[in-house]
């Protein structure tokens, strides 16, 4: 999580805060602090007081409402999943303080960067949080004709993020999709990319409707006008599937303009070749009616795609936990292997019976929640739906047994209750070691 200076000016032109800072405020000695804070360290609630003796300073002297958001976004960069002690309740508070009074007079711009601080920076004060993201989400419906789509875009992201944590504005969704009908055409300078980000968004946040159509008619004008690459035409399908978002007839047009790449053009490892996998497997197990929908030319596509050799590079190496797992696992007799199965890489598994042991960490789930991001979710689900039992280990539970004992239990116990072991004598023929 280091905030390296180009990152900072870069972060900060996309907020439209970049200027001369005053002498007077150490923000350098801010960044400087913010990264020395890394997940996971032992020191980390120390750095992290070192990093509030900064903030402490900067508060102290007379900051505009730039200088605050330049704070913002600094804090937001925290690693607030490695250690909540290291985020300062009442300093974030009192910025959020300051930044009440004079939200609703603020520009647009200055308005997208407060709901960016609204979503990295974690408040408890939800009453405050709540009050500053009503006053900004009403302005900016407001302002929603003179917005650009770019802005649009970064709206709607940030938007999706909060409605993971609570706070929920679904309305503006629908008024974006009502402007869009009206400037898609004529007003709005729009990419590929940024209608994935958009998709991606709307599902983050759960905002259903039929007026989503108006975007999926648009993928297809901008495939037929020739405005998607292949590599982008299988971006906006993966995203289009995995959201559930989509028309048949926007994937049909995405798939014909992916196929037209050949497949020995992407490495084993690639990320393009993940997606294509992700595609082919949700298309047949989840939308099997789309799936033999399809045309010819699409249809045999994806099944070389299933056929395709493809090595998830997570396959190469094993985290502190998964190494532990399999050492325990190996005392009762399970030999733990490694198998791709279709897009999905499993560290510690056994093949024959279906078995797959899946260590998550605090990154698998969504900030301050306890909820699977879209990607384990779909892996659990998907591996469960071809015969697999998917059982999980909390890494962090794991790190706190602390001792080998407490560990070799904990993998005792698991194989106990899910029938895998008899006893601690006695092991299923399939798991014995040879």
């Amino acid at each position: 999580m280091a905030l390296w200076p180009g990152r900072w000016v870069r972060t900060c032109r996309r907020l439209a805060i970049v200027r001369q800072f005053s002498a007077q405020i150490d923000f350098a000695g801010l960044n400087s602090a913010i990264a020395d804070v890394k997940a996971g360290e032992l020191l980390v609630m120390q750095k992290g007081a070192a990093v509030w003796k900064k903030v402490d300073t900067i508060l102290q002297q007379e900051l505009d409402l730039e200088d605050l958001l330049a704070l913002s976004t600094a804090l937001g960069r925290l690693p607030v999943d490695a250690d909540v002690r290291v985020i300062d309740t009442l300093h974030v508070r009192e910025i959020f303080g300051r930044v009440l009074p004079v939200v609703g007079s603020m520009s647009s711009e200055q308005q997208i960067a407060v709901l960016a601080a609204l979503r990295y920076l974690p408040a408890k004060d939800f009453s405050l949080r709540q009050e500053i993201f009503d006053i900004v989400t009403v302005q900016l419906q407001k302002k929603g004709v003179e917005l650009t789509f770019a802005q649009y875009v970064t709206v709607l992201d940030h938007l999706a993020s909060l409605a993971v944590r609570g706070p929920r504005y679904p309305s503006l969704f629908v008024n974006f999709l009502a402007i869009f009908a009206e400037k898609a055409d004529s007003g709005w300078d729009i990419q590929p990319f940024q209608v994935l980000t958009v998709l991606k968004a709307f599902s983050k946040a759960e905002v259903v409707t039929e007026k989503l159509r108006l975007l999926h008619a648009y993928v297809e004008d901008m495939v037929e006008s020739g405005a998607v690459s292949p590599s982008m035409a299988i971006h906006l399908c993966h995203t289009m599937v995995c959201t559930r978002q989509f028309s048949a007839e926007a994937i049909n047009a995405l798939l014909s303009v992916a196929c037209k790449t050949p497949l020995s053009t992407y490495g084993d490892d690639s990320h393009l070749m993940r997606a294509l996998k992700t595609i082919e497997c949700i298309l047949r197990v989840d939308l099997p009616q789309t799936y033999s929908n399809l045309a010819a030319r699409q249809m045999q596509f994806l099944n070389s795609v299933r056929d395709a050799h493809y090595a998830d590079s997570e396959m190469s190496w094993n985290t502190a936990t998964t190494y532990q797992v399999k050492h325990f696992l190996a005392n009762h007799g399970f030999e733990a292997q490694s198998k791709m199965v279709g897009p999905f890489a499993l560290r510690v598994c056994d093949p024959e019976q279906r078995i797959a042991f899946e260590c998550l960490e605090r990154v698998h789930f969504y900030p301050s929640t306890n909820t699977l991001r879209f990607w384990p979710s779909l892996k659990f689900r998907h591996l469960e739906a071809s015969g697999w039992r998917v059982l999980p280990i909390m890494a962090g539970e794991w790190r706190e047994l602390g001792t080998a004992a407490r560990r070799e239990k904990y993998i005792r116990d698991l194989l106990i209750s899910e029938s895998l072991i008899a006893d601690v004598g006695a092991t299923i023929p399939s798991l014995v070691s040879s």
